[in-house]
Order: C-alpha cells, then sequence, then structure tokens
C-alpha cells in the first residue's frame, strides 16, 4: 500500500513528464510550421560598409540566388540550406564572414562582414597584388573599390601564402603598429622589406629613404623618425637628405 508521501512523489513524475512531452509537441509543432513558412525577404546586413566597399548587397544576392537561378522568396525555409547559402557567400575571397538566419518575420537574414585591408602587397612573383588584414590574411583586390592604405614590396613576400606564421610575427606587428599611429600613417607610402627581414620607409613627402633595420625594437626606432621629422627636417629642409638610418640603436644617420 502507498503512501500518501510515495503517491505525491508519483504524481509529480507524471506531471512532469506530461509537462515535458507538451513543450516537446509545441516546439516541434512550432519548428514544423516555422520550417513550412516562406521566406518573405532576403535582409542583408554588411558590417563596416561605411569603410569598406569591396561588396554590396546586390553581389550578395548574386552569391546566395547563383545570379538569379535559385530564386530564394518564395521557397519555404525547410528548402533553404542556410549552410549552403553562408558557403556561397564565402566564395568571394573579400568576405571574412557571413552568417545566414531565419527571421520570426519570415526573412532570411545575412549578417556579413568584409575584410578590412592594413596593406596591400606589390608582389614579386608573378601573383596578383593582394591585401593583408590586421590578421595576416591574404584577400584579392576588388575591381570596384581600391583601398588607399600602406604599400609593402619586396623579395620578403615572395611566395608567402600570409602573414601567420611565427617567422612573420614581426612583420605584420610593425604593420599594424604604423596603422594604430595617425602621424606615421600618414607620413610613410610604402615599406620595402628585404628577403632577411630588414624594412626601407619610404615616406609621401620627401626624396629620402629611411633605412629601419629589423622590425625590433620598433617604438623606440619609430620615436626617433618622428624626431627626424618635428626637429631636423624643419631646419635642416625636406630634401636636404636622401638616406636616413635609424637602424642602429640611439642614432639617426641622416646622408
Amino acid at each position: 500500500m502507498f503512501s500518501k508521501f510515495n503517491l505525491k512523489k508519483i504524481g509529480k513524475v507524471v506531471l512532469g513528464v506530461v509537462a515535458l512531452g507538451t513543450v516537446t509537441l509545441l516546439i516541434g509543432f512550432s519548428s514544423d510550421t516555422f520550417s513550412s513558412k516562406r521566406c518573405k525577404e532576403i535582409v542583408i546586413k554588411i558590417k563596416n560598409a561605411e569603410e569598406q566597399y569591396f561588396v554590396n548587397k546586390q553581389d550578395i544576392e548574386a552569391l546566395i540566388t547563383k545570379n538569379g537561378s535559385d530564386q530564394l522568396v518564395g521557397k519555404t525555409f525547410e528548402k533553404i540550406d542556410l549552410r549552403e547559402i553562408e558557403k556561397r557567400v564565402l566564395q568571394n575571397k573579400q568576405i571574412k564572414s557571413c552568417q545566414a538566419f531565419r527571421g520570426i518575420e519570415g526573412n532570411l537574414s545575412l549578417d556579413i562582414e568584409q575584410h578590412i585591408p592594413v596593406a596591400r602587397i606589390l608582389m614579386s612573383d608573378g601573383r596578383e597584388d593582394a591585401y593583408v588584414d590586421a590578421d595576416g590574411g591574404f584577400f584579392p583586390l576588388s575591381e570596384r573599390y581600391s583601398a588607399k592604405i600602406l604599400l609593402l614590396s619586396g623579395e620578403y613576400f615572395r611566395n608567402l601564402p600570409n602573414l601567420k606564421s611565427k617567422r612573420q610575427e614581426k612583420i605584420l606587428h610593425f604593420i599594424n603598429f604604423i596603422n594604430e599611429d595617425a602621424f606615421l600613417k600618414a607620413q610613410f607610402t610604402q615599406l620595402d622589406v628585404a628577403k632577411n627581414g630588414d624594412v626601407s620607409i619610404v615616406p609621401l613627402v620627401g626624396n629620402h629613404i629611411i633605412e629601419f633595420g629589423e622590425a625590433t625594437n620598433i617604438e623606440n626606432r619609430l620615436n626617433r623618425i618622428k624626431i627626424f621629422y618635428n626637429q631636423i627636417l624643419p631646419v635642416q629642409g625636406w630634401d636636404s637628405f636622401s638616406h636616413v638610418s635609424v637602424k642602429y640603436d640611439g642614432q639617426i644617420v641622416c646622408k
């Protein structure tokens, strides 16, 4: 004979099972209903669209619809493969990430993020020039938009797939450091990097080349370059020197 305690316990378990079953049925019903809904609209959001103009909404629509051969508006969501949609978008190598999802309003929504270039490599090995992002990844140029950024040249970049290895860490840090300093970013137009990693800087104004050396102790060396621009050139004149070196610690050598 069951005690009142056991009956209460059994009752709670039964109620719990019923509640769980009800929730499962509701979720399943909701999911089935949601999947059977038709796509009303495609909503595309492109992050940093005001900064970079590599892709626009028309480009994205062309990718996800295979240039119109796979019309998504009007199709039920159960027939739309969201992972496949993302793969289609990422065929454009100027796009860093894509997330496709179904909105409760019946929209197919896409959140797009473009790569942001920090430099452009002038390839010397027969490959097309490429952009570099802050993480060291390479991605192709755009026919629509040319970013006004630091140029990179030299044998150092020959046959490199990216700047993500430990060996390239110093060069990438140097590039990012320059881009984060408004004064230096305005002054420098090109970095030429030799095979051994030594850097020469081509400034925007003046006829001189700056010998920087290896991309180490960069903050100290760049401070000496600032001294050169702020204290030496205003006195001596912008065309007084053809060669400037901060390669050696504690020195600014002007010729």
